[in-house]
């Protein structure tokens, strides 16, 4: 049901990229799934789990997936949405890079000659050579990056912080984002940007 919605929003999102700045759908799909998101902690232990004595790790969390979204989203315009979903695809590789360093995992010969595959995988599909690379195909690559950190801090935050509060954090740190992000734009003047 988790990827449904994911690949139905990403239809959505990709339907009216380049008509809505990313800094509205962010805060757009932020206004629906924050009162969600409190009515879930409410059932599941009550508003007063917010109060978590990770709460910044949880706003790092929320940081870096705010990011990964941004730079994700970015690309709709761009980019074909098969691309962009192959390109993110990437998570995978990155989550076994960084496992070691993060979470002290032993990462096998077999797994590393996997990711290295994928890599090259990666590389061969933004075609950096070939004169038609398109810069914009490094947003879904850096969304991956960003997301597949983050998915390293919810295995450690796991621990003490059930998924509607890191999820209540990930959101609230979006909707700031996309905020400051509208700030920006409207002082430095820009109302539609291009490619």
């Amino acid at each position: 049901a988790g990827v449904f919605i994911f690949s139905f929003q990403d239809v959505v999102v990709k339907t009216v990229a380049g008509s809505y700045p990313v800094h509205e759908v962010i805060t757009i799909r932020c206004l629906i799934s924050i009162p969600i998101l409190l009515a879930m902690l409410h059932w599941h232990g009550g508003i007063r789990a917010l109060v978590s004595p990770r709460m910044g790790w949880l706003a790092l969390r929320g940081a870096a997936l705010m990011v990964s979204y941004t730079a994700y989203y970015l690309a709709f315009p761009v980019l074909p949405l098969a691309s962009i979903v192959a390109l993110y695809f990437t998570v995978p590789l990155f989550i076994t890079a960084l496992a070691g360093p993060f979470l002290g995992e032993k990462i096998g010969l077999n797994r590393w000659i996997a990711t290295i595959v994928g890599f090259a995988g990666v590389v061969v599909m933004m075609r950096p050579a070939s004169g038609l690379f398109e810069w914009a195909a490094l947003l879904p690559v850096a969304s991956a990056f960003c997301y597949g950190t983050a998915a390293l801090m919810a295995r450690r935050l796991g621990a003490t912080d059930s998924a509607p509060v890191m999820a209540f954090y990930q959101n609230l740190l979006f909707l700031m984002g996309a905020g400051l992000m509208a700030l920006v734009f409207a002082g430095i003047g820009i109302e539609k940007a291009g490619h």
